[in-house]
């Protein structure tokens, strides 16, 4: 365990640490995400996932007066070939809207993507490494923010049902933009839980996840969720 908490603690949030002055958030994180080929056998595959996320401000936790309110929604779909039992290739296209306090105002965004995946078993279970290029525009302001993306999944079986898991991911912001985005890092994502494979299709995974998010000319926001994602995978 202790090995556990040294490996973790340099990763949650900004590489240095939480700096002082940082805002900070609790709240919920759902996620449910329906996966699949088109037919028997074949290589083509598609993505779809909804989520939901409600946010509460401040510590300690409850602060007085607030609630947890719904702060973002999204929907996020893609199309994929799996060029063997390792690799495989997405595009994708979201939309996502997002509600103060995860926001100043109420923004819609959308955003395309690229994506490569790759899987494979190794002694410590299984690992999947993901690698994206996002393009993203927004209501609130003119220009398109390329953001590249950097994720590292692990989940270790305890029995045929039970696993734990942890995923690490990595944001850099291409260029800046007049709406926010600023070229360099962007935030990072550091999810650590159990997981349920309840049948062969239906599987879920919940915990903790921390989102530290680097806003450069104002204050960083370093957000706590309960974390619930569950996957529904019709592979034939």
């Amino acid at each position: 365990m202790a090995l556990l908490a040294a490996m973790i603690w340099p990763l949650k949030g900004h590489p240095r640490g939480i700096p002082e002055g940082t805002e900070q958030l609790f709240g919920l994180y759902g996620d449910f995400t329906l996966s699949g080929n088109f037919e028997k056998g074949s290589p083509w595959r598609y993505e779809s996932e909804v989520l939901m996320v409600a946010a509460q401000a401040g510590r300690p936790f409850p602060p007085s007066g607030q609630s947890i309110d719904l702060a973002a929604v999204g929907s996020y779909n893609s199309l994929g070939y799996q060029l063997n039992d390792h690799h495989s290739l997405f595009i994708g296209y979201a939309f996502q809207h997002v509600l103060p306090p995860l926001s100043g105002q109420p923004t819609n965004e959308n955003r395309a993507w690229q994506q490569y995946n790759f899987s494979l078993p190794t002694f410590l279970g299984a690992l999947k490494l993901t690698s994206r290029l996002e393009e993203r525009t927004v209501n609130i302001g003119p220009g398109v923010s390329y953001r590249a993306r950097q994720q590292a999944k692990l989940i270790y079986p305890l029995d045929q049902h039970w696993s734990l898991v942890a995923t690490e991911e990595y944001f850099v912001n291409l260029n800046t933009v007049s709406w926010g985005p600023v070229a360099g890092f962007d935030q990072n994502r550091l999810f650590v839980g159990v997981g349920y494979q309840m049948d062969s299709r239906w599987r879920s995974e919940f915990g903790y996840l921390n989102n530290y998010i680097n806003r450069d000319i104002v204050d960083d926001r370093d957000m706590d969720f309960f974390a619930v994602e569950v996957y529904l995978d019709l592979t034939e």
